[in-house]
């Protein structure tokens, strides 16, 4: 099950005419974008603990960081290492706290939760963040977890 709480694209701009030092921020309610599909998709797919065509939301060189476990360099070895992780979890639950996304689909930042069972026990409402950076074909190159 996944849940979106709130959901923002956000495109802030520095410009060079203006008289401030603070950025001008437009955050605005649009149309969702390409790098909040590729999480959605991702994330159902770890809901469901179903990760066939992760390949395709992944560069073929795609680098995938979190605390605590060395880089998965590849999108073969970003697959083989979620579905190993993926493997001694039960009844996967992601909520969306927030997304964040850059105007032109480039960047994209998530907050979220996720929940399972694992060897008997339930852990619960677990926080997430993740930073994600998309190539020109809309995939996923950059992947960075925080626990």
């Amino acid at each position: 099950m996944v849940a979106v709480h709130d959901l923002t694209v956000v495109s802030t701009i520095l410009t060079p005419s203006s008289t401030s030092d603070e950025p001008s921020t437009d955050t605005t309610r649009t149309n969702v974008g390409h790098a909040t599909d590729a999480w959605q998709r991702l994330s159902r797919m770890m809901a469901k603990q179903d990760l066939d065509g992760i390949e395709d939301l992944y560069a073929v060189d795609a680098l995938y960081l979190e605390p605590y476990n060395p880089p998965h360099r590849g999108n073969l070895l970003i697959h083989a290492y979620l579905k190993d992780y993926f493997a001694g979890k039960d009844d996967v639950q992601i909520d969306v706290v927030r997304i964040v996304e850059a105007a032109d689909s480039s960047t994209l930042a998530v907050e979220w939760t996720i929940s399972y069972t694992a060897a008997g026990r339930r852990w619960n409402a677990l926080p997430r963040a993740s930073f994600m950076t998309f190539d020109d074909a809309g995939r996923i190159e950059h992947h960075r977890d925080y626990s």
